[in-house]
């Protein structure tokens, strides 16, 4: 079943890149859907009607002159869907092409009425498919206008046959009941497949529409050059992050970061050796925490981690040496090894504040202390422990 489907699908995708010279893999706007809808409704009402001329002969025995009709209506329903891909392709006018389409279809089952009994040719109701199609296809305008083509035909033909006018007859009084029947089924069939294509491409469209949202919000929320998450998301999760420390009973530790010499390396060697340093310490930051570790850019060479469920300064001591020590491997930029220092300032929640603002602040301090004493690391809250936290010379500094 799921290879039929398989099958059907790529059909339909290379007819409707025939028709309009678009690929599946073009994103799914509102043109792109529209388009895609009436190829796919063309496609099922044009085999609807081959089906029914091929065999509705092999059951039913039919005068001359109504197998002439079917073999018209088979030949207009054909025409005019062909004009209407033509159009669809070489203008790409979809509105053009459905009025196209609908004006001949329209004026090919309005001429079948008078040769099929009038009101009561099987033809009659079918005419309802105009705007129908117009309404899921067109516009607005275009369904109200082909609603008021058909109601105003199908007023002029009663009132013309309450006037007396006779029409002509082709069909065989006993196969009235199966030629009515049938054409009742044909008109259910493409009114069900505008509703199933249309539900069926509405769902795609919810779906191209819901990736796209996720693209956004991740756009939103992380930094383009380093993909780590930006200020903002960095804003969204550290009241959490705090709450859940308080909550847990668990010390919670931050750690700002910032590269010493940033702005001499990008005047040396250029800004997209800058730019290779900042990804190379993002990802040294990511490979050396948790997954459940935030890690932030904040902007420029200004990154921020917090580690949550700590439960001693000393684990949070020897994260940020190991930090330290990752950041500052010597990297290779225009087949030179450029070696750099980053100073990094440690707080800790609750022993030096349980306010975000407290705790920003003291690791900022901190990182400044840092970047004097020409260290790797300082902390905060050193005097505040019980006994004293080693930290570690910088490597080299740029």
């Amino acid at each position: 079943m799921h290879s039929l489907v398989g099958v059907a699908r790529r059909c339909l995708n290379g007819l409707y890149e025939l028709c309009t010279g678009r690929t599946e893999y073009v994103p799914l706007d509102e043109e792109h859907y529209r388009q895609r809808i009436l190829v796919m409704i063309s496609a099922c009402w044009m085999l609807l009607v081959l089906v029914t001329t091929v065999f509705f002969p092999l059951f039913i025995d039919m005068r001359p002159e109504g197998a002439l009709v079917a073999n018209l209506l088979f030949f207009v329903m054909a025409t005019l869907v062909t004009a209407c891909m033509l159009v669809l392709r070489t203008t790409g006018n979809r509105t053009l092409a459905v009025n196209v389409m609908l004006t001949l279809g329209f004026l090919a089952l309005a001429g079948s009425c008078f040769v099929l009994g009038g009101a009561r040719s099987p033809t009659y109701p079918l005419m309802l498919l105009a705007p129908a199609l117009a309404s899921i296809v067109g516009s607005t305008a275009m369904a109200i206008g082909w609603s008021v083509c058909t109601l105003l035909f199908w007023i002029v033909l009663l009132w013309a046959q309450r006037g007396g006018t006779e029409f002509l007859q082709v069909i065989v009084p006993a196969n009235y009941a199966a030629v009515s029947t049938l054409a009742l089924t044909g008109s259910a069939v493409a009114i069900v497949s505008i509703i199933v294509i249309y539900a069926e491409m509405n769902k795609s469209l919810r779906e191209s529409l819901s990736v796209s949202n996720k693209e956004l919000v991740h756009l939103s929320s992380h930094d383009q050059l380093t993909m780590l998450p930006n200020r903002r998301h960095y804003e969204e999760q550290i009241p959490l992050a705090l709450q859940r420390g308080a909550d847990r009973s668990n010390m919670v530790g931050m750690l700002m970061i910032d590269l010493n010499g940033f702005k001499q390396i990008n005047d040396s060697y250029g800004h997209g050796a800058g730019d290779k340093l900042l990804t190379t310490v993002a990802e040294r930051i990511r490979d050396n925490l948790r997954d459940t570790d935030l890690v932030a850019r904040l902007g420029g060479d200004e990154f921020i981690v917090v580690l949550e469920d700590m439960k001693s300064p000393e684990q949070i001591t020897r994260i940020a040496h190991k930090l330290s020590q990752a950041i500052e491997q010597p990297i290779s930029v225009r087949q030179q090894t450029l070696d750099f220092s980053a100073s990094i300032g440690v707080s800790i929640f609750p022993v030096d504040g349980r306010q975000q603002h407290e705790l920003e602040e003291k690791a900022d301090k901190a990182m400044y202390l840092a970047k004097e004493r020409g260290i790797g690391v300082a902390f905060s809250s050193l005097e505040d422990i019980g006994r004293p936290i080693p930290v570690k010379p910088h490597l080299k500094q740029v």
